[in-house]
């Protein structure tokens, strides 16, 4: 009974993540806020007023917790593989200057006030205040790039949406686990955690490369062998271990790794897209399951302190998009401003700062309101964010209509 209805469950999410995409497109409500809003009621809504039920059982918050820290490296190596293989290292030169302005710009402007607000508000010291703020200083790649087609941009600003995305979802992976560094790692001399981070850095760099040239080789001479791409997600895994375990930095291999797969153009362009397809599907599972697993592990809140510091950050956010978008003199600045929700890195990123505070020993009143305020934040943002798009969307029939799918000879 208890295996079916495991089954049953995971087959219901699936089912559940593949319409919650389906009606991001079509009513652009964000499959990530559903899917939260759906592991909150499996996890603890369930736990509070049904706890012996099956459901209750299968999404207990606490066994969910004690495998954060694989849900998390798992997800964080797939989306960061995904992002090096979107990546046209023609087109990031080509639009890297202003894509980095932008990127730059709004990232730290909304992470600088986002530590601010965590130190003033949760009284934390500077370190772990700026962790949270870095955290969530960017945006979701996938829910933005989608909301930005929806908002009719015109294909340079769509591609700086792209290439924005992309970086601030770096400059989270980097900086965060730069300040995680300094926090575990405590030393006076803070030119030694410094030198560690660059070194880290420079070994995944370099192996990326490595590995990359070398399996893009590899996967010309098996021709057209089946198999090969779970031989690549597996090459993936294995050295992301490697570079974990030996001082190196696996998510930022991950996307050199992919990144120099998919620009050597060694083995055939439709083999490679088959090969970014597979991987989006793998994508797809990871994030069903990540975001629910999000859900699940939240601890429901009326803190004023935390959503206090959610509302604060997205109005920063909007802000510091719409100057810098108005500075770079982009036509009708407000669309890009309107693009701020958070999602899955952030989400990720949570449970790995989760699984590294409560390692070392830090207070769970610490460690769960990280992780509530990543929750209400992602949850804030992403509600904001698709009321400020429909609201767009009402007020400029001639865009909604413009992007509208056409209809079918039969309608």
């Amino acid at each position: 009974m208890f295996v079916s209805v495991v089954f049953v469950v995971i087959a219901a999410l699936i089912y559940v993540g593949f319409f919650a995409d389906y009606f991001f497109d079509r009513i652009k409500i964000p499959d990530s806020l559903i899917l939260i809003l759906l592991g909150i009621l499996f996890g603890p809504v369930a736990n509070m007023f049904w706890p012996n039920s099956i459901i209750a059982q299968i999404f207990n918050p606490t066994a969910f917790k004690s495998f954060a820290d694989l849900m998390a490296s798992l997800a964080i190596a797939v989306i960061m593989f995904e992002t090096g293989m979107n990546l046209d290292v023609q087109r990031v030169i080509k639009e890297a200057p202003r894509s980095f302005y932008y990127a730059t710009a709004h990232y730290f402007t909304s992470a600088i006030f986002g530590g601010v607000f965590a130190a003033l508000l949760f009284h934390w010291n500077w370190t772990l205040a700026f962790t949270l703020g870095f955290l969530l200083g960017g945006t979701s790649a996938a829910i933005v790039i989608t909301l930005g087609k929806r908002l009719g941009l015109d294909p340079k600003t769509q591609t700086l949406l792209e290439l924005e995305s992309t970086i601030t979802n770096i400059y989270n992976v980097v900086f965060v686990l730069a300040f995680l560094q300094f926090i575990i790692t405590p030393n006076p001399d803070w030119t030694i955690p410094v030198k560690n981070i660059l070194s880290a850095f420079s070994v995944s760099i370099v192996f990326g490369i490595l590995v990359g040239y070398g399996w893009e080789k590899l996967l010309k001479n098996l021709g057209n062998r089946s198999y090969s791409y779970m031989l690549t997600f597996a090459t993936l895994l294995l050295f992301y271990a490697i570079m974990q375990e030996f001082g190196g930095n696996g998510p930022l291999f991950a996307l050199v790794f992919g990144m120099t797969l998919t620009n050597l153009h060694i083995v055939s362009p439709l083999r490679m897209v088959n090969m970014i397809q597979l991987h989006r599907e793998i994508t797809f599972f990871v994030r069903v399951f990540f975001f629910v697993f999000l859900g699940v592990i939240f601890s429901p809140t009326v803190d004023p302190a935390v959503w206090s510091f959610a509302i604060l950050l997205s109005l920063v956010s909007l802000l510091a998009r719409y100057v810098a978008a108005k500075f770079m003199e982009i036509s009708n600045p407000w669309r890009l401003a309107i693009l701020i929700p958070r999602g899955l890195g952030e989400a990720v990123l949570s449970a790995i700062v989760f699984v590294a505070l409560t390692t070392h020993g830090f207070p769970n009143t610490v460690v769960n309101t990280v992780l509530q305020a990543v929750s209400v934040t992602i949850l804030w943002t992403n509600i904001l964010g698709a009321f400020l798009v429909w609201k767009y969307l009402r007020d400029h029939p001639e865009t909604a209509e413009a992007t509208s799918p056409a209809p079918s000879p039969s309608q």
